[in-house]
């Protein structure tokens, strides 16, 4: 990372002396690529895909982060992160910022922002049950909903107070003449102890023609013993749209329970898991199920560099349609494999 310190008119960088700082400005990314093969098509019978990803184990990403000292425990506060793929050093996400746009105030009340960005459900309750980190083939949200970014939203979080946090958001849906069309909203719970951490989150989606609800809750742990971390997660997803199991995650009436691992020593880090799906429905894919087994390791080559690779298998039946893919490689069949390195800065 690099960080400009911005005093008056004045720019300072790296380890210049610039007495009465007010504001720092810091330059991070991530360029991450690597070779995916996707195989194990459901339907149509298409054949395997092998591929160059802009992102296996992260999604590559520029991004500048800014904070000002107001006084008195308070501070201004943004974030702009540009997501690209670096196999062809195009955009992602279908906008020059379409990772993070935020602005907000740091207070010792807790944090407001306002803009695009990343769901207390999402980075809560989550995030941090994925023993992968959303990325390689045995990322969640191959099954899990993760209603990870909402545009237009204004979130507040508070300080966390005896192990105990909590997250709220509110997505406007901007469509005139009906508040409730495309509006979202969604929180989370959590309690950290030393290694123990549980969570338990909700989130709520109208579609843009405010003719159905997806909503999910959702139920997360992990613990840390030495070198070993274990995570526990269930999600309950529920949608007024009925789709079948996987064809759209968030539009799905499932139970979704997964457990995992993360073993670390020196540069070494070995990842594990395994999901199971399970359509709740009476009517329609009645019966529909999926169970999903991951596997991955990383090698630290430095503290800024590594190179990861991992596999994962979805088992589909019964008229489930779930489909793998890593952190920007697109979904495609039932088995992938990544193998890539990564640099943050």
């Amino acid at each position: 990372m690099k960080t400009i310190t911005i005093v008056g008119g004045m720019i300072c960088l790296g380890a210049w002396n610039c007495a009465g700082a007010q504001a720092q400005v810091t330059i991070y990314g991530i360029v991450d690529s690597g070779f995916v093969h996707q195989s194990d098509p459901i339907a149509p019978k298409q054949g395997s895909v092998s591929s160059l990803t802009g992102g296996g184990q992260s999604g590559s990403r520029l991004g500048l982060r800014g904070v000002e000292d107001l006084g008195n425990g308070w501070k201004a506060t943004f974030d702009l992160e540009a997501g690209f793929n670096a196999d062809t050093g195009t955009s992602t996400l279908g906008a020059l910022f379409g990772r993070k746009a935020h602005v907000g105030l740091d207070t010792p009340m807790g944090n407001i922002k306002l803009g695009r960005q990343y769901s207390p459900f999402y980075l809560d309750a989550i995030l941090p049950a994925d023993p992968f980190g959303m990325g390689m083939m045995g990322r969640m949200n191959n099954v899990f909903s993760t209603n990870s970014r909402v545009n237009n939203s204004v979130s507040y979080a508070t300080p966390r107070w005896r192990g105990w946090a909590a997250g709220f958001l509110y997505g406007f849906g901007e469509v005139a003449g009906n508040r409730s069309a495309a509006r979202a909203y969604n929180g989370a719970l959590s309690y950290q102890d030393g290694p123990a951490r549980v969570a338990l989150g909700y989130s709520n989606q109208r579609n843009a023609t405010d003719t159905a609800t997806s909503h999910s809750v959702a139920l997360t742990g992990s613990y840390r013993a030495g070198a070993v971390t274990v995570y526990s997660a269930f999600q309950a997803v529920r949608s007024t749209l009925n789709g079948v199991p996987g064809a759209t995650i968030a539009d799905t009436n499932v139970n979704i329970y997964m457990a995992g691992l993360k073993w670390s020593r020196g540069p070494h880090t070995v990842l594990g898991g395994i999901t199971h799906a399970r359509d709740q429905r009476r009517t329609g894919a009645t019966g529909a199920k999926a169970t999903f087994y991951a596997m991955g390791y990383t090698y630290a080559l430095s503290k800024r560099t590594n190179l990861y690779t991992s596999f994962g298998l979805i088992r589909n039946r019964s008229g489930a349609a779930y489909s793998i893919g890593d952190a920007t490689t697109p979904v495609y069949g039932q088995k992938g494999f990544d193998v890539g390195i990564r640099h943050r800065f």
